[in-house]
C-alpha cells in the first residue's frame, strides 16, 4: 500500500460520492484510513489518513464564508469585475480591489483567509486580459 493508491481513491470517491448521505461518506472515510494505516513509512501513513480525513470537504466543498470581511470582500470582487469606464479605469479599480481583499484576508478568521485571498486570482486575470485587450494591435 502506498499514499498514491490512497490518494486516487480519494480523488475518485469525492466525485462519486456527491450527494450521498453522511455515513455512506464516513464509512469511505473509515475503509480509506484503514488503507492508509497499511503504508509502512510514517510520513506518508500521516499524509495519507490525513487526505482520507479530507474526503468530506472534498465532496461538499469549502464552507461557505461567513465573516464580516467575507461578505465585504465579496461585494469587492464584484465591484471590481463589473466596473466601467475605461481600459485604464477598470484596471485600476480591479487593483485597488486586490489591495483591499489582501487586506480584508489578513483580517479574517485563519479558517476564511486563504478563500478570501484567492478572490483575487479572478481579478488578477480580468488586469491581464484588460491589458491584453488594450494593447494597439
Amino acid at each position: 500500500m502506498d499514499y498514491q493508491t490512497v490518494d486516487t481513491q480519494v480523488r475518485a470517491l469525492s466525485e462519486l460520492l456527491r450527494g450521498a448521505d453522511q455515513a455512506t461518506i464516513a464509512a469511505e472515510v473509515d475503509r480509506l484510513k484503514n488503507l492508509a494505516a497499511q503504508i509502512p513509512d510514517d510520513l506518508w501513513r500521516a499524509r495519507a489518513v490525513a487526505r482520507a480525513q479530507r474526503l468530506p470537504e472534498l465532496i461538499t466543498g469549502p464552507a461557505a464564508g461567513t465573516s464580516e470581511q467575507f461578505e465585504r470582500a465579496v461585494q469587492l470582487q464584484g465591484q471590481a469585475a463589473s466596473a466601467q469606464g475605461t481600459t485604464q479605469d477598470r484596471i485600476a479599480a480591479a487593483e485597488s480591489a486586490i489591495r483591499a481583499i489582501a487586506e480584508l484576508a489578513d483580517q479574517a478568521p485563519a479558517r476564511e483567509a486563504g478563500t478570501i485571498l484567492r478572490m483575487n486570482s479572478s481579478l488578477a486575470r480580468l488586469i491581464e486580459q484588460l491589458r491584453v485587450e488594450g494593447r494597439p494591435g
